[in-house]
């Protein structure tokens, strides 16, 4: 199975994200922050086959992971999803970002995109 990693400092969006994305087929692991996300990601920088991460974090921001996953390689697709007005859709294509989704947004339409990024059916 692949596994995706889901950061936001949200506890009900990685959840709502962690249901949905499992009952797609996807082992889901959390985290709440770039330094918990430093310390899970560089355990294994090819344990993911992809990251979704919001843009706001209590530490940093999802220009933080996708510069960490971009430094290490260039492959694995790093998903923005943000309410943030700071960061607009050409904006996170620009800064590598591979798909963005703005808040609020469902849960299964960014499972459709990874399914999409990865190169499966959905």
């Amino acid at each position: 199975m692949e596994e995706i990693l889901v950061i936001d400092d949200e506890p009900m969006i990685r959840s709502m994200m962690k249901m949905a994305l499992a009952e797609m087929g996807y082992v889901v692991t959390g985290a709440k922050s770039v330094e918990e996300t430093l310390s899970i990601y560089e355990e294994d920088i090819f344990r993911f086959s992809a990251l979704v991460t919001d843009f706001n974090l209590e530490d940093g921001t999802g220009l933080d992971i996708v510069n960490l996953v971009r430094g290490n390689e260039e492959s694995t697709p790093v998903i923005l999803m943000t309410g943030s007005v700071k960061i607009s859709s050409g904006d996170s294509y620009r800064a590598g970002f591979s798909a963005f989704f703005h808040k609020p947004f469902s849960c299964v339409e960014v499972g459709h995109e990874i399914d999409h990024l990865l190169g499966k059916a959905s």
